[in-house]
């Protein structure tokens, strides 16, 4: 415990006065080399903490003490495995001497300016300036050190041998206190130019915020604001940090410097080196810069290059196969108009020929038989290029049959509006000469209301003389046919023997369900099988077969009332 103090003031460009309990110095030149008046010279890299000291005027003598010398050295055990008590004993005591008395040395020395640790009093003992002191620790150090070999030697110490070497430790101790010089507070600034350095930071990784940056760019083409957003945090978050890493580089270096000048305002001989930055160039602006600009470019390449091929990546349709007096409409492309953004805005641009068997399509259009869609589909093989178009608040494709463009003709029109769509199909039976014109249509979606109409007149296909498919088949049945969905439900609504066997088999379930003795398996074999007419059966013959089965099985868990087995 003391005090102390210390002031540093410039009087002129390169010129301070330093002011502290050990006297008053002056230091000479600029930042990166300075000259001290108490002969030390400062070679340094400004705001690294990056420096060399010189001591000009520090001597060593050529006949330095010998038992000071020696007593300053460490002098380690050879063996320290497998120590009995005695030996761990010897060995302990040894220690605390070495310890102790090199403890004392220390805290002279840097009383005296010199910053030296333990580990380098063998060479401080060397400065001229220090030999007379030293010279009446000799008899001690003689004791102390005949002592510690004595005890390494033979692995045991008499209690004669402590008795003597612990009063020239306590001797030591002495006069080194009594001789500490006015600059002690130089361990003070060595341990604070020490815990200065370790609170140097540590470069930010910017390898996460790059990946999640590129991560954003590839969100970017197919969502623009979520792409953009994560562009943007990844963006600031890196930047944030690195801009965080400069400024406290930028403060930790200006404390290091100033630590730096209190360590040289008390400083005369540095024995020992202090405390420097490990530091390595770390390019982190460069890195950040580099990061930020891949960011940027495939930000930029997302949004100036299409990330998605458009849908229309088959080939032209077969159309070399058409004759050559396909109507106009099947060659002129149909005008386009704006992306539509409902449930159908996926068929922009794609082929009728290859939708027509989607389900999503399918659902658009009602009372359709299987028979008459595969028809549709024969009519829908060859179009022209430019597929499907949004036209007047309609979704409109048309086609024909290969090698009868002329005859056999199909074109539909779903509304972007309520989804719902209009087929015209034209067949030209074989034993004819006379085109057929079918219409499907939902109620309150007149064709004439319609593209279908311009078509039809295009195609020259009379509207007017049309064989309308009923819109709600008469057949009756378990369930509304005016809410048909599925491909079997289309099916039974327009043949009379499937409708009778589904009222046949809906008086069956009837009894089936009231003799069930387990309600929820009778359940859920009801599930699993309706589940699978709905998806499974798209032609008559399964529907047929379907109907047949459960009437069988049902009958039978109405007589035993057993669903689980069935």
């Amino acid at each position: 415990m003391g005090w102390s103090f210390r002031k540093s003031v410039k009087i002129a460009p390169g010129i301070r006065v330093n002011f502290s309990k050990s006297g008053i110095s002056t230091s000479i030149g600029a930042k990166g080399l300075t000259y001290n008046t108490r002969g030390r010279v400062t070679a340094s890299i400004p705001g690294t903490g990056i420096r060399f000291t010189q001591q000009l005027h520090s001597q060593r003598t050529s006949r330095p003490i010998g038992s000071v010398v020696a007593g300053s050295s460490r002098i380690d055990p050879a063996n320290t495995e497998r120590l009995s008590k005695r030996e761990q004993a010897t060995q302990d005591f040894v220690l605390m001497v070495q310890n102790r008395t090199s403890a004392a040395l220390v805290r002279y020395f840097i009383s005296h300016g010199v910053h030296v640790a333990a580990d380098d009093l063998s060479e401080a003992v060397t400065l001229e300036e220090h030999q007379r002191f030293l010279e009446t620790l000799s008899r001690e150090f003689e004791v102390t050190t005949r002592a510690i070999r004595l005890a390494l030697d033979i692995g045991s110490i008499s209690l004669a041998e402590k008795e003597k070497a612990m009063p020239a430790v306590y001797e030591i101790e002495r006069k080194c206190a009594e001789q500490q010089g006015a600059l002690g507070d130089l361990g003070t600034a060595s341990s604070t130019l020490l815990s200065t350095v370790h609170t140097w930071p540590k470069p930010p990784a910017l390898i996460a915020p790059l990946v999640v940056g590129l991560v954003g760019c590839f969100i970017l083409a197919y969502s623009v604001p979520a792409g953009l957003l994560l562009a943007a945090a990844a963006l600031v978050y890196g930047g944030y940090n690195a801009v965080t890493f400069m400024r406290r580089k930028e403060v930790i270096a200006a404390a290091i410097d100033n630590a730096n000048q209190w360590f040289d305002s008390l400083l005369k001989v540095e024995v020992t080196p202090r405390p420097a930055l490990k530091v390595r160039n770390d390019f982190v602006p460069l890195k950040a810069v580099g990061a930020g600009a891949v960011i940027l470019l495939a930000g930029a390449y997302a949004l100036l290059v299409p990330s998605r091929q458009s849908n229309n990546q088959h080939g032209a349709p077969v159309q070399a196969a058409a004759s050559a007096d396909a109507p106009a409409a099947e060659t002129a492309p149909v005008p386009t108009a704006s992306r539509p953004d409902g449930a159908f805005s996926w068929l922009v641009g794609k082929y009728p020929s290859d939708v027509v068997n989607d389900r999503r399509f399918r659902a658009a259009f009602k009372g359709i038989s299987r028979s008459d869609w595969a028809k549709i589909a024969e009519r829908l093989t060859v179009t022209d290029g430019a597929g499907i178009q949004s036209k007047d608040g309609y979704l409109v494709g048309s086609g024909c049959m290969a090698h009868a463009c002329s005859s056999d003709q199909a074109a539909f029109a779903i509304s972007e509006a309520t989804a719902k769509g209009d087929f015209v199909l034209i067949e030209t039976p074989g034993s004819s000469s006379s085109a057929v014109v079918r219409t499907y249509q939902w109620p309150g979606l007149p064709i004439d209301k319609t593209p279908l109409a311009n078509w039809a007149q295009q195609s020259g296909a009379n509207i007017g003389t049309q064989v309308t498919a009923p819109s709600a088949p008469s057949q009756q049945t378990s369930f509304d046919c005016t809410k048909a969905r599925s491909d079997a439900e289309h099916i039974i609504c327009s043949d009379a023997e499937l409708a009778a066997a589904d009222v046949q088999l809906a008086a069956i379930y009837a009894k089936a369900k009231a003799a069930a003795t387990d309600p929820i398996a009778f359940k859920e074999r009801t599930r699993a099988q309706w589940n699978y007419r709905e998806r499974q059966c798209h032609d008559r013959e399964c529907v047929a077969r379907w109907y047949a089965d459960q009437q069988v099985v049902l009958s039978d868990i109405a007589n035993t009332g057993n669903a689980a087995t069935q």
